[in-house]
């Protein structure tokens, strides 16, 4: 697996040469290092490179939107960033808590994040109160992620929350000023019962013009900061790349159904499409469930958990999870 890399940006070549020397020659970090005090490199550079993290002097104005994520030093000690006249194992520290890098393995933090696909084909199935009572159930012991692509999820509302801070938001970011999203993206979660969630978009349309490529830039991005151990999506069929970009990466999908000929007409539909177009890895991965109707169900996402509902969940994944 190539090396991400890390780049560092500074008019004080006397600090940028001591901090590289000794970045380099730390055995604890397994990144690509290069350094620059030239914007115009630094430039170049960016045309032909990706850079997943920079360093870079406060005062650079240089347009970063391109690079995954960027830490500033600054002159004066702040929260935030990398105080200029920490000593350089200092520095060493303060990647470890802003990018989650292990310094006993030279790698990131953790393994990558499971995802956990959930779509229907069939309305009216309870999907997103499954999702939400999954997320909080794994959140008792592990880090959950839950994101909404419904069309119409009712759940900004629900929030009573403004809409700044959604989907559509973040993934403004993620395109245009990726050197900001992954302070975004935290700024903007909302915490339900230890679930962590983001507002589903409140126009959906905005999301259906994204492309698969970006998708699976935006999903890597994600799962990359290894914030997270699962990430549970919420999945509609409006979305571009729904199978290679979404279900491909799942490690089990649950698909909700319904008794009525109506609803196993459509998932015989959809089963069938898979097969004809190969997708034999989305079927073996796929888990059918049929929640029974449950009546007085309460509004309040926190309080699914300790319902009739709850109960079946739980049941009914207890092949993937360890209840």
């Amino acid at each position: 697996m190539k090396k991400k890399t890390l780049a560092l940006f500074d008019s004080n070549l006397n600090y940028m040469e001591k901090l590289y020397r000794y970045l380099e020659d730390c055995r604890k970090i397994k990144l690509s290092i290069c350094a620059f005090t030239d914007e115009e490199k630094l430039i170049e550079y960016m045309d032909r490179e990706k850079i997943d993290y920079l360093i870079a002097s406060e005062d650079k104005k240089t347009d970063f939107s391109r690079v995954g994520q960027v830490i500033y030093i600054h002159e004066n000690f702040q929260s935030e960033g990398i105080y200029r006249y920490t000593p350089a194992d200092g520095v060493v520290d303060r990647l470890t808590k802003i990018i989650g890098l292990d310094i006993n393995e030279g790698e990131f933090s953790n393994t990558d994040s499971k995802v956990i696909g959930v779509f229907s084909p069939v309305g009216r199935t309870m999907k997103t109160s499954f999702c939400t009572v999954l997320g909080q159930m794994l959140s008792k012991k592990n880090r959950v992620l839950y994101l909404n692509f419904e069309s119409f999820s009712g759940m900004c509302s629900a929030w009573n929350a403004p809409r700044n801070g959604d989907m559509t938001d973040i993934l403004y970011y993620f395109n245009n000023i990726r050197g900001e999203f992954v302070n975004k993206f935290r700024e903007s979660l909302s915490n339900y019962n230890g679930l962590d969630m983001i507002k589903p978009a409140f126009y959906y349309i905005d999301l259906a013009y994204i492309t698969p490529d970006v998708w699976d830039d935006f999903l890597n991005e994600i799962i990359g900061m290894n914030e997270y151990d699962y990430i549970i999506l919420d999945l509609s069929e409006y979305l571009q790349g729904l199978f290679d970009s979404f279900l491909s990466r799942c490690f089990v999908i649950y698909t909700l159904t319904a008794n009525d000929s109506r609803a196993q007409s459509k998932i015989f539909h959809y089963e069938q499409m898979l097969n004809e177009y190969k997708y034999d890895e989305i079927l073996s991965k796929t888990k059918k469930i049929n929640i029974p109707v449950i009546r007085n169900l309460p509004g309040e996402i926190d309080r699914l958990l300790y319902t009739e509902l709850g109960d079946y969940v739980r049941k009914a994944t207890m092949g993937e999870f360890d209840w």
